[in-house]
C-alpha cells in the first residue's frame, strides 16, 4: 500500500470515529444492557477483540431482540477496526438487507463503503457512500460522506459513475453531491465524465466545460475536443475522447507539463459543430482542436474556419476533400478514395497491368473507392474493360461475373459452347476468361461469397481488394480462392506495434475495457499536438507548420504522414499468404503522394 493510500486510509479512519453519535439505548434485560455498556467501553478504549466477543454473544443470545440490528452493526464495526473487511462487508450487507428501515442503515452503508474502499473495491465503495448519502438525515454524516466520496473518486484507478447514478437523490442534496464529484473528476482529468454528471443539475453545463464551477485554465496549453458527447453518436465521441485522455496523461507524466483538454459537445449536428469550432477559434487560450466526428460535421466546421488560424485534427472522418476547406485542417484517417488510388498504382506499377475489371458494392464508400480507382488507373494508361455493381444485401453474384466474362470473351449467348484445345466441349459458364486485375472493393460478408463464385465461373485475374478484406472471414477462404490478392489497410499495422500494445494496456487500466479503433485515433491526435508543442510549436501558425512536416509518425492507430493537402497518405498494402495478411514491403505510395494531390 502506497504512502498516499495510507494517508487516505487514516483520513477515513479518523472520520469513521466521528460517526457514532446517535441514540443506541438498549431495552433488553438488565444483563444484556450491562454487557452492551461494557462492550461499548471496550470499543472506546480500542479493545476491539473484547468488544467483539460481547457483541458476538449478544447476537447469539438474543436473536429476536428488537436491538439485534444494533448488535450486528457494532459487531461489524469491531471487525472493521480489526481489519477484517471481508467479514465487515458481509455483516453490513446482511444488516442492510435484513433491517432496511433501521435508523442505523445510513451509518451502516457508510461503514460498508469504508470496508469496500479498504478492501480495494473502490467503485463498490462509491456506490455504498452514494446510498448512504441518499437516505441520510444527518448533516454531519452527509459532510463526512461527501469527503469520503471525494477521496475515493480521487484515488480510484477508474471511476464507474454516470448521470443515472444521481437521478433519484432528493433535490436539496443532489447538486451539492454532483458538484463535489464533478470537481474531483475534473482534478483527475476526467472532464468528459464530469460534464456528463453535471447534466443532472444543469443542461447548460453539458455544452461547455467552462460552465463547471471554479473552472479556470492553469495549464501550459489547452487542446479543445469537439465531439458528440450526447445523442446517437455519443459512444463514438466518448471513445475518441477517452483515447485523448490517455495521451494527455502519458504526455504530462513524461514531460512534467500540464497540458489540458477542454471538451465541447457537438451532439453530432453539423450546425452545432460549426458554431462550436468558431467559438474555439476565437479563444486564443486554445492552441488546437480535435474533431469533429463525422464527415458532414467536419465539412461544415472546416468551411467555417476558412479565414481562421486554428489547427484542427479531424480524427475519424474519411471523406476526401475535407482539408481543402481550411488551410489549417488535418485529416488523421486516410480518406476512402485513397484506397482506390493505391490499388490502381499497385496494378499499373507493380503488376504491370494493362486492363482491369471492377465488381463493386453500391455502398457509398465503395462507390467512392471505385471512382478513384478507375480515374487513377485510366490516368496511368490502363483500360477498364467492365464495371459491375451489386447491392449490399446480394448473395448471388453470378450475373455480375458472367457479364464481365462476356465483355472479355465477346457477346456470346448463354447456350454457346466452347471447344478446348484438347477437343473438350465446355458450357459458357465454364469457359475460362482472363483480365490482368480485378478490383473488388466490398465488405467481408459479401466478399467471402463473391470469391468462390468468381472461381466457379472460371474468371482468372489478380485480385485487388479494399480494407474490408482485412477480416478472418476472407483469410479462412484459403489461398486457392484468394490467390494473389492484395488489399490496402491503414489499420492492420497497429495490431502488433509496441505503441499500440502500450496504449491498449493503459486504456484497459483506466477504463476497464479494450479500446476501439476510434480511441487510438483520439490518442494519436492529442499526442501529435502535444509532441509538436513540446518541440517548440507554441503558437497556432508554428503548430500548423510542424504538423504539415509530419512523416511516418508511429501512432497507436498506425503510421501517419501528412501529404500536400494535409491528409494522412499512409496506406500500407497487404497480400494474403497461408491465410494471413503479410505487409508488402516497400509498396506504400507515401513518398509519391506526400507532395502531390494525386
Amino acid at each position: 500500500m502506497t504512502s498516499q493510500r495510507l494517508r487516505n486510509v487514516v483520513v477515513i479512519l479518523i472520520l469513521t470515529a466521528a460517526v457514532s453519535a446517535f441514540a443506541d439505548n438498549v431495552n433488553d434485560p438488565p444483563e444484556a444492557q450491562a454487557q452492551y455498556a461494557e462492550a461499548k467501553r471496550f470499543m472506546q478504549e480500542g479493545d476491539f477483540r473484547e468488544a467483539l466477543k460481547i457483541f458476538d454473544e449478544l447476537t447469539e443470545k438474543y436473536p429476536v431482540s428488537v436491538h439485534l440490528d444494533l448488535y450486528i452493526y457494532n459487531k461489524a464495526k469491531a471487525k472493521y477496526y480489526l481489519g477484517d473487511y471481508e467479514f465487515t462487508i458481509k455483516s453490513l450487507s446482511y444488516l442492510v438487507d435484513r433491517f432496511p428501515k433501521s435508523h442505523l442503515i445510513p451509518h451502516g452503508l457508510f461503514f460498508l463503503g469504508n470496508a469496500f474502499y479498504l478492501d480495494d473495491k473502490v467503485n463498490a465503495a462509491v456506490q455504498s457512500y452514494l446510498s448512504a448519502y441518499r437516505i441520510s438525515n444527518d448533516k454531519k454524516l452527509d459532510q463526512i460522506i461527501l469527503t469520503s466520496i471525494g477521496q475515493a473518486v480521487k484515488n480510484a484507478a477508474r471511476v464507474s459513475l454516470g448521470a443515472a447514478d444521481f437521478n433519484d437523490f432528493p433535490s436539496n442534496k443532489k447538486c451539492n453531491l454532483v458538484q463535489s464529484v464533478a470537481k474531483m473528476l475534473m482534478s483527475r482529468g476526467d472532464s468528459l465524465q464530469a460534464i456528463q454528471i453535471m447534466k443532472v443539475c444543469s443542461q447548460e453545463a453539458v455544452t461547455n466545460q467552462q460552465s463547471l464551477e471554479n473552472r479556470s485554465r492553469k495549464g501550459d496549453m489547452t487542446i479543445a475536443v469537439a465531439l458528440p458527447l450526447s445523442g446517437e453518436l455519443q459512444q463514438y465521441g466518448e471513445e475518441i475522447y477517452n483515447g485523448a485522455v490517455i495521451a494527455l496523461r502519458e504526455f504530462n507524466a513524461a514531460s512534467g507539463r500540464n497540458v489540458e483538454l477542454t471538451p465541447y459537445d457537438t451532439k453530432g449536428d453539423e450546425i452545432d459543430a460549426a458554431r462550436i469550432m468558431t467559438e474555439i477559434s476565437r479563444d486564443n487560450s486554445i492552441l488546437a482542436a480535435v474533431g469533429p466526428l463525422t464527415s458532414e460535421e467536419a465539412a461544415v466546421a472546416s468551411a467555417g474556419l476558412v479565414c481562421g488560424d486554428l489547427p484542427v485534427i479531424i480524427p475519424a472522418a474519411t471523406q476526401a476533400g475535407l482539408t481543402q476547406l481550411s488551410k489549417t485542417a488535418f485529416q488523421l484517417s486516410p480518406n476512402i478514395e485513397l484506397e482506390g488510388v493505391v490499388m490502381a498504382d499497385y496494378a499499373i506499377k507493380i503488376l504491370g497491368a494493362d486492363s482491369a475489371a471492377v465488381i463493386t458494392s453500391t455502398g457509398t464508400n465503395y462507390l467512392r473507392m471505385t471512382k478513384a480507382f478507375i480515374e487513377r488507373f485510366q490516368k496511368l494508361g490502363g483500360t477498364i474493360v467492365a464495371v459491375e455493381y451489386y447491392r449490399p444485401r446480394d448473395r448471388d453474384f453470378g450475373p455480375q461475373v458472367k457479364d464481365v466474362k462476356r465483355e472479355l470473351l465477346g457477346l456470346l449467348p448463354d447456350s454457346a459452347t466452347h471447344i478446348t484445345p484438347g477437343g473438350d466441349t465446355l458450357e459458357i459458364d465454364a469457359v475460362p476468361a482472363h483480365v490482368d486485375c480485378l478490383y473488388l472493393p466490398g465488405d467481408a460478408e459479401q466478399i467471402k461469397l463473391l470469391l468462390p463464385q468468381i472461381n466457379f465461373y472460371n474468371l482468372n485475374s489478380a485480385f485487388l481488394g479494399s480494407d474490408g478484406w482485412a477480416d478472418d472471414r476472407i483469410y479462412r477462404l484459403g489461398d486457392n480462392l484468394t490467390k494473389t490478392a492484395v488489399f490496402p489497410s491503414p489499420f492492420l499495422e497497429k495490431e502488433s506495434s509496441e505503441i499500440n500494445l502500450k496504449f491498449r494496456a493503459s486504456y484497459d487500466i483506466r477504463y476497464g475495457k479494450r479500446p476501439e479503433r476510434l480511441a487510438a485515433l483520439g490518442y494519436d491526435a492529442v499526442m501529435m499536438i502535444a509532441d509538436a508543442y513540446a518541440a517548440g510549436a507554441n503558437s497556432r501558425d508554428k503548430l500548423v507548420r510542424k504538423l504539415s512536416e509530419l512523416r511516418q509518425f508511429q501512432g497507436a492507430s498506425g503510421r501517419i504522414s501528412f501529404g500536400a493537402s494535409r491528409e494522412n497518405v499512409e496506406m500500407p498494402i497487404y497480400r494474403l499468404d497461408n491465410a494471413r495478411p503479410v505487409l508488402v514491403a516497400g509498396q506504400n505510395p507515401t513518398a509519391e503522394l506526400i507532395n502531390s494531390n494525386r
